[in-house]
């Protein structure tokens, strides 16, 4: 959708829309009546969509969320961010940290489907877990987690390379299943966050029967081991997943999980629709909140109103994330081939100086973040020091640097984004910052998983995203900067390349976490904001919403949605 940039708004504004905001609520209140909930559904909402609910596919947080319910890996993470066993008992990894071994539960059963025949169902066994990662690794797949295992992995890129030449006879030579129980992975050379890497998405396993059976349309009926089974979608409705009665998993009283018998996702777009059906007790949970209902619901310090403080829970934590805007640097391609951005460094920092942070997240984001001080979140940079403070004059002197002195002869830019109301008011209260120094830019907004595929593809200049850690370690964000990780293949969508860093990279990875190395994190943070491919926003800080009756829901850094111990109690 084309949106004509809004050149007159001004940030306290946000000052007078509460009063506004808090009147329809109030109003709403006594027009409507609360809508029952049943005792076994949990019921929330994903306004930006669902493209796919292939794991090959799931880069995105609302698949990550969905297929959490629906698969598995070999390992996971707890609520402390540990890595704990999942599918795999146990597992060992020898001296050279270059042979990890999982031992693999022997009462895993995928979810029954008619893929299997007249089984209905099967075991899920090491075939399966080779099978999952060779997937990502087939040239067919078209993964965007290719990177996590192509250079990883002993073999994995002459693989690769066999599938796009129609060899489909062979094994990757690094994985190797040693009983139906105990598979065994060789690394390229060690790489301490490996087991990490078996946490993401990319790494859940799926059985080979339903991607055969489905064919393209596996993203649409998939077929896992976790907690619930998929039941339905009705495409820009709803999607349902139902209890998976066969699940693995027992809770410290030998009870069979999950407790819920359904979980529910609609994709209600409108965000003020989507407060007042949460308001209503149509959702259990509202994830995140729209900056005008943040306005009356949270306090200035981003904590809950008196009003609401009966109502509702509050469920917050930093956030494991970096919201920003993309920069295409390969003037190679469509996107960046007429882009003044690709080629001046200065006007990327102009860009940067000319935004402040501070300012926003007070009054736009009501305290729902941390100004961005470079790549990582606090938690995982040491001695972070403000990497583009608010500098009105600097930033002029920058554009007149790049060659456009007070924005003279600059085109006007075109800004990417999500349908988000969010991510519209954020956008709309830099476009204006960005005007007081003369940079016009025009916003269009897109649907989120084709936001995704086009910049994936390199066909925009600039964009807005955010990368959510899927694992708790810099290396997952410093990952993004890589060119062995450059886009589709990998999340390097800027396409940035620097040879100094790459080289930094691959000798902070072959060690163990250690002070060595988090020196080699700090130097690669350093390269990368000086170059700016990135217009750096800020770290978020996840808010949720609940319903007292909500019991068991827990929130983490890195913002996942973990249901299986979750209960409704409404008596």
């Amino acid at each position: 959708m084309n949106r004509t940039p809004c050149r007159h708004l001004r940030l306290d504004l946000a000052a007078v829309l509460p009063v506004f905001v808090l009147a329809w609520a109030l109003s709403a209140c006594g027009r409507q009546t609360a809508t029952r909930v049943e005792s076994d559904e949990f019921c929330y909402n994903e306004p930006g969509g669902i493209a796919s609910l292939d794991p090959a596919q799931a880069s995105y947080q609302a698949a990550w969320w969905a297929g959490m319910q629906l698969f598995n890996g070999l390992v996971e993470f707890d609520s402390a961010l540990h890595i704990v066993p999942a599918l795999a008992r146990t597992w060992s990894v020898d001296h050279s940290l270059r042979r990890w071994r999982f031992v693999l539960r022997s009462d895993v059963w995928f979810h029954a489907d008619s893929c299997f025949g007249e089984r209905r169902t099967r075991r899920c066994t090491a075939e399966d877990v080779r099978y999952s990662i060779e997937r990502i690794l087939d040239a067919r797949t078209r993964s965007p987690g290719l990177w996590v295992f192509l250079d990883r992995i002993v073999g994995a890129r002459p693989y690769h390379q066999a599938t796009k030449q129609g060899k489909l006879d062979q094994h990757c030579a690094g994985i190797h299943v040693l009983s139906d129980t105990v598979i065994e992975f060789e690394l390229t050379k060690p790489f301490g966050p490996f087991l990490a890497l078996l946490a993401m998405p990319y790494a859940w396993v799926v059985p080979r029967e339903a991607v055969e059976y489905y064919g393209d349309r596996f993203g649409a009926h998939p077929v896992g081991t976790g907690p619930f089974r998929f039941g339905w979608w009705f495409v820009d409705r709803e999607m349902v997943f139902e209890r998976n009665d066969h699940y693995w998993r027992l809770d410290e009283n030998g009870q069979r999980l999950p407790y819920l018998r359904h979980v529910r996702i609609r994709f209600i777009r409108d965000q003020r629709t989507e407060f007042a059906e949460f308001r209503r007790r149509s959702f259990s949970l509202l994830n995140g909140l729209d900056p005008a209902f943040a306005a009356v619901v949270l306090t200035p310090d981003g904590k809950l109103s008196p009003v609401y403080q009966k109502r509702f829970r509050l469920l917050a934590a930093p956030a494991l994330s970096t919201e920003y805007y993309g920069i295409l640097l390969d003037t190679t391609l469509e996107g960046a081939q007429a882009s003044p951005l690709a080629r001046s460094r200065a006007l990327r920092q102009a860009l940067n100086y000319a935004i402040d942070r501070e300012r926003i997240i007070r009054y736009v984001l009501h305290g729902t973040a941390l100004p961005a001080r470079g790549v990582l979140p606090p938690s995982l940079a040491e001695d972070q020091q403000p990497c583009y403070a608010y500098d009105p004059d600097r930033a002029r002197r920058l554009l007149a640097e790049a060659g456009y002195p007070d924005g003279r002869g600059l085109p006007i830019l075109r800004l990417f984004l999500s349908t988000a109301s969010r991510t519209l008011s954020v956008a709309e209260a830099v476009q204006q910052q960005w005007a007081e120094i003369g940079v016009r830019v025009e916003l269009q907004q897109v649907e989120f998983p084709r936001l995704l595929a086009v910049v994936r593809n390199g066909e925009l200049a600039l964009w807005r995203t955010s990368w959510i850690a899927d694992y708790p370690d810099p290396e997952n964000f410093l990952a993004l900067f890589v060119s062995s990780n450059t886009a589709p293949r990998g999340p390097n969508t800027t396409r940035y390349r620097n040879r100094l860093l790459d080289r930094l990279y691959a000798e902070a990875t072959a060690r163990m976490a250690d002070s060595v190395q988090r020196r080699y994190w700090a130097q690669i943070e350093r390269i990368v904001v000086g170059d700016a491919p990135w217009v750096f926003l800020y770290h978020g800080r996840i808010v949720r919403l609940v319903h007292p009756f909500v019991e068991g829901l827990t929130v983490d850094p890195l913002d996942r949605l973990v249901l299986e111990r979750v209960r409704l109690r409404l008596h």
